[in-house]
């Protein structure tokens, strides 16, 4: 961009990731293109947020829009003087979605690092609440809190609003991003062997969710802690395993169900939506639509050494004989290409058959008309996610 006649700069707009987020950096240029004289990094006030390029169509004008969203802030295109970045008082929103009925004010979000068991990898977590459930973390009382992750193919789960998680804040609960490996939240080698979560580091992303789930709960594991990095955060210690549920879908499923094996005691619920939980037979076989490609991820268990690897985690053949395992809602749908309908089907029949009476409740939901996105159709979409977060506030108690 070629700053106006009253601002004698050109300037330039970089983005990128750092600290496990996206970034946008301005560039200033004095004489030369080539010649940066000036990086500034553009922060924002809420720590746990998601920003990219908006709508530039004109390189003449002194500004740059940006679109941003936090877990607390709706969609947003504001308006970044390239002359004076740094300044939060000077920037404008040209245009936020309206969100009936939401206040903002009443909300907060952070985000924070936790360790990992190894001593050194920062994981990055994302906090969303309302302001008034601090009450309850002053008074020392447990808080119910819901965590999510994914951890695969490289994908990054961005800490973004999303309006539908309101109907659990509302009711108390914390709601938590585990930003495990396996994503592509700090780059190629938090997804990357040897210290990302693939091929045979796979079990980095389960680890990491433990570890994060650990932490929440005061229940932590060799080293575990809160980073140096930042200061300290609501969310350790937050809750305990009777009030933490947990969910993921499709590789997100794989996720839950090799946390589960691994320290089934540590949740009361859990969501696992189309969920990839017999990698070995899926894999080793083929015939199967994606399979091939998909030794891309999880290797060919054709090889020794994956399959080996493979069948150590996999949640189909790692359910803990007599184990005492928290209720799960497993779901599927019958024309999926991606997790076939059996594998849900099959992981719900081992549960109910190798886990302890005592264990909670273990639900199969089949939609004999979806594929693996679920209902395309917006209110059935919004009918399957209240099936959802009625059977999760039942299993943790609050019903109103």
């Amino acid at each position: 961009t070629k700053a106006p006649d009253s601002i004698p700069l050109a300037f330039g707009v970089a983005t990128g990731r750092e600290e496990g987020l996206p970034r946008i950096w301005i560039m200033e240029f004095n004489d030369s293109p080539l010649a940066v004289s000036k990086i500034t990094r553009l922060d924002f006030d809420e720590s746990a947020c998601d920003v990219g390029l908006g709508p530039n169509r004109d390189p003449t004008l002194p500004y740059v829009v940006v679109s941003y969203d936090s877990l607390v802030t709706p969609p947003s295109n504001i308006a970044v003087p390239l002359a004076n970045p740094v300044d939060l008082d000077v920037r404008r929103v040209l245009k936020q979605k309206e969100v009936p009925g939401y206040d903002k004010d009443l909300y907060a979000c952070e985000r924070t690092f936790v360790k990992s068991r190894d001593g050194k990898t920062e994981i990055p977590v994302s906090l969303v609440y309302r302001r008034d459930v601090l009450e309850k973390r002053n008074n020392e009382e447990s808080i119910p809190t819901h965590l999510y992750g994914y951890g695969s193919y490289g994908a990054s789960i961005e800490a973004s609003f999303r309006a539908i998680r309101l109907p659990l804040l509302n009711r108390g609960m914390v709601y938590v991003i585990a930003h495990v490996r396996g994503g592509g939240e700090n780059g190629r080698p938090w997804y990357e062997e040897p210290m990302g979560a693939k091929y045979l580091c796979k079990k980095n992303t389960f680890n990491d969710f433990v570890d994060v789930a650990r932490w929440l709960t005061g229940e932590e594991h060799g080293n575990l802690e809160l980073s140096t990095l930042v200061q300290p955060s609501i969310g350790k210690r937050i809750t305990n395993s009777r009030n933490l549920s947990c969910e993921g879908r499709s590789a997100g499923g794989l996720l839950i169900g090799a946390s589960m094996n691994q320290v089934p005691e540590l949740f009361r619920a859990a969501i696992l939506g189309v969920p990839f939980v017999d990698v070995a037979c899926t894999m080793v076989d083929a015939t199967i639509p994606l399979t091939v490609a998909e030794w891309e991820e999880w290797g060919n268990p054709n090889e020794e050494k994956y399959h080996d690897y493979i069948l150590s985690y996999c949640p189909m053949n790692n359910v803990k004989n007599g184990a005492v395992y928290p209720s799960c809602l497993l779901t599927g749908g019958l024309f999926d290409p991606r997790v076939q309908y059996w594998e849900p089907a099959k992981f719900a029949a081992e549960l109910r058959h190798s886990t302890s009476k005592d264990s909670g409740p273990i639900v199969l939901k089949m939609d004999m008309e979806a594929g693996h996105f679920s209902a395309s159709d917006r209110y059935k979409y919004l009918k399957e996610l209240a099936f959802d977060y009625a059977y999760l506030l039942d299993q943790l108690g609050l019903v109103l």
